[in-house]
């Protein structure tokens, strides 16, 4: 049985890009080739949740919907199917090692009309569309129901070889991991895909023991008696299963990938400190799934865990994961694809953060700015067949310019001048500038060190001093500590927060908008002409260009429904987290695993949950204005105290080359 098809590889978007510069790091001449981003869709077949919606003998409904399937892939802009081809010991294509899928006939070993085979005819129609092609394999699960284990077909391993299974307390059946025999089986079955079928990968997902109280025990006395305890010795059983089958993919077909598309959490910090900052329920400790071990090993050429939640959610955050699993993946070859949960955007109400998949969308601009983030694959296909919002949306965004690189300062370099204070010069309002044709551009971050002025820009041309010192009618030394005049002046001399009609006006509140311009200027970020920007700021707002850019970056999210709220009032704690982020875009922040000094203030009950590891980080560093004791995060941020935080944080030289 040869069913060789040819196969069309997905194409290659090869981009020379410099290397990104952080502070104080020198351009280099290397270049490295950037892939086009892999934006994959599972297609179950376990309950017909997605192909075949109902299960049928006939060859052309199965022919029909499999083509309208790939269509409406293709057109969504999708690269990558992975299609579920064993999910209960059984098969959708001609197996000699499983039974005909019941949920692809409706009984169990009946085969379709004229023998077709689904997966065959994917492979060629994927392939003619350029579309990759993964045979995602369920490895252990024998049945998805109670009331199948009766109804097993003759020829399925699980009845041929019942030793090797086990009835879990869910009433439904499962292949033992321990058992030899078991592995064998499931490789067989990879041997099976790769000799006889074009497949571009093979995949499995997230079944591996279903709970801590799996019954083998004796199975555990009969080969476990090098471990020292039952986890560790399931533990390697999952790590068995996972290197064989890398060798065996490898040794048949080195062109074919492999990978695993695990739960999201590894596991947690509080109960291992190679965990993430989640509470949630991990593979590691619940199923045996060492899938951080599988990586470090490069068993696996991708990795696809799925993180389900959304951002910002304390049990899980969606942004914290992506994070850990991008430092996993760090320093190895393998990929890292960031699984979604397309099916939570179905049904969702307009409170909703799912409504209308903008939950999605905020998701997917995070995976494109994220370190060592190479795309996403969706859970499932029919999610979006069931809402069309999120058909629209999941368009839209894989249409859109994706090869937008993270935030780089390739361009910019450090510039020093000698100069010399003179005795009434302050050099808190000493200053580079950018001389264009006599146009005097102040740059955000120069300062003055030592009898040098450094700044730090990617302009050029001349370059030279000049004392900036401002002058307010409204901030007398007499109403306020000294501190907070001097951060002011301090920002005001570097045009970050200026002041009008002849004063700073201090006590005036701060509007999400213009704190993100300050943000994006002081950092001198600059702005993407042409991007999508939130449905409520005006295309003619003087704060159009800041807000889209640095809603690309993922620096800034809304508050839902697309919109910003660009004229309201921001929080200190908002200010805080903003802050933050943008630093730990641009690799500025090693972030601290314990955010308990925040007891420190008497109010830390007011922390947001979301605002905790910015407030602490800044906390360490001392920048924080507080009153008796107090943070007051809640409070709408004015003038004065923006100017005094960014002013501290810039003084403490966080941008310099250390």
């Amino acid at each position: 049985m040869i069913k060789i098809s040819k196969r069309v590889i997905s194409s290659i978007i090869i981009i020379f890009i410099m290397p990104m510069l952080l502070f104080g790091i020198n351009p280099s001449n290397n270049i490295e080739a950037k892939e086009v981003e892999f934006r994959g869709v599972w297609v179950a077949t376990v309950w017909n949740i997605d192909y075949p919606s109902k299960a049928t003998t006939e060859e052309e409904a199965l022919k029909k919907e499999a083509i309208k399937t790939l269509d409406n892939i293709e057109d969504m802009g999708f690269n990558a199917v992975f299609l579920q081809v064993i999910s209960c010991s059984d098969a959708i294509y001609d197996s000699e090692i499983f039974p005909w899928s019941k949920y692809l006939t409706g009984n169990q070993g009946i085969a379709p009309e004229n023998n077709f085979d689904p997966l065959e005819f994917f492979i060629e129609e994927s392939h003619k569309r350029g579309i990759e092609l993964h045979a995602w394999i369920n490895p252990y699960r024998v049945t998805a129901y109670p009331d199948d284990n009766n109804k097993l077909a003759k020829n399925n391993p699980a009845v041929i070889n019942s030793d090797i299974t086990v009835l879990h307390s869910d009433g439904k059946l499962y292949l033992n991991p321990g058992e030899p025999e078991t592995r064998k089986l499931i490789v067989d079955g990879v041997k099976e895909i790769l000799n006889n079928y074009d497949v571009d990968g093979i995949h499995l997902d997230d079944y591996f023991y279903p709970g801590k109280e799996f019954n083998d025990a004796k199975t555990y006395a009969k080969y476990g008696k090098d471990f020292n305890s039952i986890n560790d010795w399931r533990i390697n059983n999952n790590n068995l299963l996972i290197k064989e089958i890398s060798e065996t993919v490898h040794s048949i077909n080195p062109k074919v990938k492999f990978g695993v598309s695990p739960a999201g959490i590894w596991g947690n910090k509080t109960t291992s400190n190679l965990g993430s900052d989640t509470y949630g329920w991990g593979t590691y400790e619940n199923q045996f799934a060492d899938s951080r071990f599988w990586v470090k090993e490069e068993y696996v050429d991708y990795i696809i865990p799925q993180i389900y939640w959304p951002i910002g959610y304390r049990t899980a955050d969606y942004e914290k994961l992506v994070k850990w699993w991008g430092d996993v993946v760090k320093d190895t070859n393998v990929k890292l694809y960031i699984g979604q949960a397309a099916y939570n955007a179905v049904g969702a109400e307009s409170d909703s953060e799912w409504y209308n998949g903008q939950e999605l969308e905020k998701q997917i601009q995070l995976n494109r700015i994220s370190n060592n983030v190479s795309g996403y694959c969706m859970f499932s296909y029919k999610s979006f067949i069931n809402n069309k919002a999120i058909y629209n949306k999941i368009k839209e965004l894989n249409n859109e310019e994706s090869t937008i690189s993270p935030i780089s300062y390739e361009d910019y370099e450090y510039r020093e001048i000698d100069y010399e204070l003179s005795p009434n010069e302050n050099e808190d309002y000493v200053v580079m500038y950018h001389d264009d044709n006599g146009k005097k551009t102040i740059l955000p971050r120069s300062r003055y060190i030592n009898g040098k002025v450094i700044g730090f820009s990617n302009k050029k041309g001349s370059f030279g001093v000049m004392y900036n010192e401002p002058q307010f009618n409204d901030i007398d030394i007499n109403d306020m500590n000294g501190r907070l005049q001097e951060n002011i002046k301090y920002m005001a001399a570097r045009n970050i927060i200026l002041g009008f009609d002849g004063g700073f006006h201090p006590n005036l509140s701060i509007k999400r908008a213009d704190f993100v311009l300050m943000l994006m200027r002081m950092l001198e970020i600059n702005n993407i002409e042409g991007l999508k920007g939130f449905d409520d700021v005006p295309k003619d707002s003087y704060y159009i260009n800041e807000l889209s850019t640095a809603r690309k970056y993922g620096l800034i999210y809304g508050v839902g429904n697309n919109e910003f709220s660009p004229e309201k009032e921001i929080t200190l704690q908002d200010i805080y987290v903003m802050t933050y982020r943008v630093m730990d875009k641009l690799g500025l922040i090693e972030r601290t695993k314990d955010n308990s000094n925040i007891k420190s203030f008497s109010d830390y009950n007011l922390i947001s949950d979301y605002a905790q590891e910015a407030i602490s980080y800044f906390a360490e560093k001392q920048i924080l204005k507080v009153n008796y004791g107090k943070l007051n995060p809640t409070k709408i941020a004015d003038r004065s105290e923006t100017a005094d935080f960014l002013g501290a944080l810039l003084k403490i030289g966080f941008d310099l080359p250390h």
